[in-house]
């Protein structure tokens, strides 16, 4: 029971508010579809949000449904109704990420939803600030922020680029502010490596009774968080 409760304040009290609300976008954007291939995406957890479909987690690693080559998925051209990726393309290198879409695209009958960090300059300050401060508190360095730094954050005209080569439908949208999200951030750090009772408690307090956030803005404001690309198929 004790590893129960504390299971249960790992994935509610200190999940990342930030997480919760992008898996309610995606799921909300491919809610019709019956399979979903979700690129990067862990087993458990877009399913969980889409109970009605058949989500297959692919990922480069463990853990994973299946161990994919995201620049050459092992898949037939339309087969899924819905692909999605969720905060992955600020993983892949720059020089990768056409191809990635390309798969994505190429793959899904229907739609493709992806969705990752909008890499304006003020956001791509804000995360050397927040992991400088990160730095500090903990003595090393955040793999994901590392990562972002590395690769650089994906721009809109990198993903226009990137999305060219398809022919129908799309869609730009934009979420959150990053530095809300930064704020969030900060807490659940706190809440995890420095293990005062106050922050726990103070950070449950925030994540207990907080409602998501999911309205989507075709025009991106200063300190737009994410974006969202949302590709239909073209009808034929």
């Amino acid at each position: 029971m004790l590893t129960l409760a504390r299971r249960l304040l790992r994935d509610h009290a200190l999940s990342a508010p930030d997480t919760w609300e992008r898996h309610l976008i995606v799921a909300e954007l491919v809610r019709d579809a019956h399979s979903v291939l979700d690129v990067g995406g862990l087993p458990g957890q877009l399913d969980a949000f889409l109970p009605a479909a058949k989500v297959l987690a692919a990922n480069i690693s463990e853990p994973a449904d299946l161990i994919v080559d995201p620049a050459e998925l092992p898949f037939r051209d339309a087969v899924f109704d819905a692909t999605t990726s969720l905060d992955v393309l600020e993983h892949v290198p720059a020089p990768n990420r056409p191809r990635f879409v390309a798969e994505q695209l190429r793959v899904s009958g229907g739609r493709t939803v992806l969705c990752c960090p909008l890499g304006t300059p003020e956001h791509v300050a804000a995360e050397a600030e927040i992991h400088a401060w990160y730095r500090d508190l903990t003595g090393r360095d955040h793999p994901w922020l590392v990562e972002h730094a590395g690769n650089g954050l994906p721009t809109l005209d990198e993903l226009r680029d990137a999305f060219a080569v398809h022919d129908g439908p799309l869609r730009f949208a934009f979420h959150g502010n990053f530095r809300e999200v930064d704020a969030q951030f900060r807490r659940i750090v706190l809440a995890r490596y420095r293990h005062r009772p106050g922050d726990l408690l103070g950070y449950a307090a925030f994540r207990l009774p907080y409602r998501p956030i999911t309205a989507l803005s075709d025009t991106p404001s200063p300190y737009a968080n994410r974006v969202f690309v949302i590709a239909d198929r073209a009808r034929s």
